[in-house]
């Protein structure tokens, strides 16, 4: 049976423990994160729910976009993250056509969908066409977020990371390139004389 979660009501309560003075102290603690993240929703509430989220873990560039024409327009600023509504409203782009959209844009963004519906064929049909994962708005869905977008912007450094020690391999592999043919030349010089 399919199970409709009320998530206003459970986040409205949680928020207090959510965002508690020990998140605070967190806050001023750590390192901002410049990832830029594009949250797509068309329930303000809940948007703003998931940006406080991400902000107080010191996310600093969290963009709201209440539709997926909205979020196209925006592309330009190549979001590492975009956080989408499967469901974005009435005569509006829903979720898929907003990923395929930015699929074709051949943007490397990462595509996280948010529904409060919790069902295995849309979460299956979302993967399948190429998003990052699925979340159902529960309860849990902010911690499940955070995670998510955490390991999401670990990956990221590990790619860049990864393509910086490529760029150096290559480099040192020419320097030792020029140094051998130098010192062979050098040597031949020697022996000419």
């Amino acid at each position: 049976m399919l199970k409709k979660v009320d998530y206003k009501t459970d986040i409205n309560c949680k928020l207090a423990n959510c965002f508690g003075s020990d998140n605070l102290m967190l806050r001023r603690m750590g390192k901002p994160d410049h990832t830029r993240i594009f949250i797509v929703e068309d329930d303000k509430f809940y948007a703003g729910v998931i940006r406080h989220a991400l902000e107080s873990r010191n996310f600093t560039d969290v963009q709201i976009y209440s539709s997926g024409e909205e979020c196209l327009e925006h592309l330009d600023k190549n979001p590492e993250i975009i956080l989408l509504d499967y469901r974005l409203g009435e005569n509006a782009m829903d979720g898929l056509d907003v990923l395929k959209a930015v699929r074709k844009s051949g943007l490397d963004t990462q595509v996280v969908f948010l529904t409060a519906v919790d069902k295995l064929e849309v979460a299956t049909n979302t993967i399948k066409s190429g998003a990052y994962d699925y979340v159902v708005k529960s309860e849990a869905a902010i911690e499940r977020i955070r995670n998510i977008i955490r390991r999401i912007t670990f990956e990221n450094h590990i790619k860049k990371e990864n393509q910086l020690l490529k760029r150096s391999r290559t480099i040192i592999l020419i320097i030792i390139s020029v140094l051998t043919i130098g010192i062979v030349f050098l040597g031949l010089l020697q022996f000419l004389r």
